[in-house]
C-alpha cells in the first residue's frame, strides 16, 4: 500500500465494513478535493485569483439579484467576516462592487462588474479543458452517477442535522 493512500484506510481494520466504507468515502472526498482545489489554484495563480475566489463568484453569478452578504455567507457555509474578507479582495480586483443595500442600509450586495464576465468569458473555455482532463478517468455515465450521488450527500447535508446511528 502506497504511503499516499494508506492514511485512507488508518484505522479501518476493526471496523464492520459499511462503516468503514464510509469513512473512506469521506477521507477519499477530502483527499479529492484537495487535489482539486490546488489544480485550480495553480490554474489560476497568474490571474491573481484563489479557488475560494473563484467559487464565490460564480455563486454570485447564479444569483437572480446580487446577493448580500449574509446571504453568500449561509450558502457557501461560511462566516460573514470570511466572505467580508473575501468580496473585499474581489473588489480590490475589479471582480465586484459591495454596495449599500437601497432596503436595508446595513446590509451590503455583492455586485459582479463588467470585469468579472469578461475575465470569465475568455478563462472558461480553458478551464472546462482543464476540468474534463482532470475527470477523464470516468465515463460520462459514471460522471452523472458520481453527480447525483454527491448531489443527494449534499442535500442530506443540508438539511437539519439527524442523530448519528451507531
Amino acid at each position: 500500500m502506497s504511503t499516499q493512500s494508506s492514511w485512507l484506510d488508518l484505522g479501518l481494520d476493526a471496523l464492520p465494513t459499511p462503516r468503514a466504507q464510509r469513512i473512506r468515502l469521506f477521507r477519499v472526498l477530502m483527499a479529492t478535493s484537495a487535489q482539486l482545489r490546488g489544480r485550480l489554484d495553480r490554474e489560476l495563480a497568474p490571474s491573481g485569483i484563489t479557488s475560494q475566489q473563484a467559487a464565490m463568484l460564480q455563486m454570485i453569478e447564479a444569483q437572480k439579484e446580487a446577493p448580500t452578504i449574509s446571504a453568500v455567507a449561509q450558502t457557501l457555509g461560511m462566516t460573514h467576516q470570511n466572505v467580508k474578507q473575501i468580496a473585499a479582495a474581489l473588489e480590490r480586483k475589479g471582480f465586484l462592487d459591495i454596495v449599500v443595500d437601497t432596503v436595508d442600509r446595513r446590509a451590503r450586495r455583492l455586485q459582479l462588474t463588467a470585469h468579472h464576465h469578461r475575465f470569465w468569458k475568455a478563462r472558461n473555455p480553458s478551464d472546462f479543458s482543464s476540468v474534463e482532463a482532470w475527470t477523464s478517468a470516468l465515463t460520462d455515465a459514471e460522471v452523472a452517477t458520481v453527480v447525483r450521488l454527491l448531489n443527494r450527500l449534499k442535500d442530506q447535508l443540508h438539511s437539519p442535522a439527524r442523530t448519528p446511528g451507531p
